[in-house]
């Protein structure tokens, strides 16, 4: 899949073009025997499961989202087992596995919708998201975008983001509200980066439905998210749309944290640098696609199945 540079519109993003969050810090990883990527250090890999694994504190400063443990059960049913996940700033991970492996949950459980049984869940190193609702989740800048595209309809593209920007949301504020410049900078930025320039005064009801995806991504990218959460956002796309979707990831990458949880394997192999197999409500492999394509238990839980 052919890939573009980042639209010069890009640029009128927060600050001139500040990203939206700072590129991944710190050490970079390997991967273990068990076939999950843990962090290293100077003195080498650390084990999540060992000793030497470093302390809780500065796994909250390394990490911008941070799993450990989480354990989640419907009426005897357990949907997440023990599930860990360590999200770098800036990072693209993808999250694969068959139906009913835990990724929906895992994402219930990091905006605030379903609480665990145990484990920690934390977010830029201070905030305790098991002990924060979804309005002060979402607040704080973890977005979510489900699978089926959630627009206004009757009002145009400009309209949309217009509405999404992040500001006060009082009937008042909302009355009184006019655009500075810089907003409408950001604006543009941001209909650039959807591809979404030529289609601005358009109702978004008239768009397609890859268009509309890519509306409902640029509503979530005006609150300036540092993490952002994608639920099969190609699914019903056209192959082109499909390679826009890619081209428009590829330009996110950096600026914010995204977690891809997707069943279309070519999309995610285009995407993704680092990809996680849930199985069973745990962490079956973690590596490239190429590491996990070729793990035999991956190949027999999921990428040899119907799933996929």
């Amino acid at each position: 899949m052919e890939r573009r540079r980042r639209p010069d519109g890009f640029a009128a993003l927060p600050s001139g073009g500040t990203p939206l969050a700072s590129p991944p810090p710190g050490p970079g990883a390997v991967e273990e025997g068990s076939g999950s990527r843990v962090p290293e250090t100077a003195a080498g890999p650390l084990s999540p499961f060992g000793d030497g694994w470093m302390p809780k504190a500065q796994r909250r400063r390394e990490y911008v989202l941070l799993l450990e443990d989480i354990r989640v059960s419907f009426d005897g049913f357990s949907a997440l087992d023990g599930l860990s996940l360590y999200l770098r700033e800036g990072e693209l991970r993808a999250v694969i596995g068959p139906n009913g492996a835990g990724k929906t949950t895992m994402m219930d459980v990091v905006t605030g919708s379903t609480r665990p049984d145990s484990g920690e869940a934390w977010y830029a190193e201070t905030v305790n998201l098991l002990e924060k609702d979804e309005v002060f989740i979402a607040q704080a800048g973890i977005c979510r975008k489900f699978q089926k595209p959630s627009v206004f309809g009757s009002l145009t593209v400009f309209q949309n983001l217009e509405l999404a920007l992040k500001a006060p949301k009082t009937v008042w504020s909302t009355f009184r509200a006019r655009l500075s410049g810089a907003d409408r900078d950001f604006l543009a930025g941001l209909l650039e980066l959807t591809r979404l320039s030529g289609e601005s005064g358009r109702p978004a009801g008239a768009l397609s439905h890859g268009q509309k995806q890519w509306l409902e991504i640029g509503m979530l990218l005006a609150q300036k998210p540092r993490v952002l959460l994608l639920d099969e956002p190609v699914a019903g796309m056209t192959p082109q749309e499909i390679d826009r979707t890619a081209d428009l990831l590829e330009d996110l990458r950096g600026r914010c944290s995204v977690v891809l949880v997707e069943h279309d394997m070519e999309f995610v192999r285009a995407v993704a640098g680092t990809v996680t197999v849930l199985h069973q409500g745990k962490v079956l492999a973690e590596g490239t696609m190429d590491e996990i394509s070729s793990d035999g238990r991956v190949v027999e839980a999921y990428l040899g199945g119907a799933a996929c």
